[in-house]
């Protein structure tokens, strides 16, 4: 099909039609354009004053239906090198571990500490590890497994949820049975409550 261009009825703006594809200046905005819930993270050292930091989470449509979350972190003051990073299952940061275990909501989500733990890194919160070079770390990942829209897959149920910031990298560790000690990152070294807003 030939490209042809013809007006809108209300403003008399051009709109481009490509072939079974609508490019427009009036009407809906494309997919990728269109707002949708965001939430936002300040980040504090678990027990040094000096990491500081931010996330961004932005949901979005996907043209398979599958709601997306964008997530965006920029964290200073963490030593250099790879650190795991995890939507943990409490939004509650004082102490860090108040904040639970991995957000893993659904009949396989096994979170307390004295429980066995095999569905990692398959938790609905396992994301990949933060790089920090010179003292500055940022990430940018897309998931699926979590949504900031209700539903069973939010991290805004009842009690919240909160990112983690782990001392060492997460080994992706999956096993048939208990899993190491410390291979999904150890210690924590940073958290942030996780709120709606931009």
């Amino acid at each position: 099909m030939a490209n042809r261009t013809r007006a809108c009825a209300s403003n008399r703006l051009p709109i481009l039609v490509v072939g079974p594809f609508l490019l427009a200046a009036c009407g809906s905005p494309p997919m990728s354009e269109t707002p949708g819930i965001a939430a936002t993270a300040e980040i504090r050292g678990c027990s040094d004053a000096e990491i500081t930091g931010q996330a961004t989470l932005h949901e979005r449509p996907s043209e398979e239906g599958v709601k997306l979350v964008d997530i965006s972190i920029e964290v200073r003051g963490l030593t250099d090198g790879k650190h795991a990073v995890h939507v943990h299952e409490t939004g509650r940061c004082e102490p860090c571990s108040a904040a639970g275990g991995h957000h893993d909501p659904g009949p396989f989500g096994k979170s307390t500490p004295d429980a066995p733990d095999y569905n990692h890194p398959f938790h609905g919160g396992d994301l990949i590890n933060l790089e920090v070079v010179d003292g500055y770390g940022t990430l940018e990942t897309t998931s699926s497994r979590i949504t900031l829209s209700a539903g069973r897959l939010s991290v805004f149920d009842e009690d919240g949820s909160a990112l983690v910031i782990h001392t060492n990298p997460d080994a992706y560790c999956d096993q048939e049975d208990e899993l190491t000690p410390g291979c999904a990152g150890g210690s924590r070294d940073a958290c942030g409550v996780i709120v709606l807003g931009d």
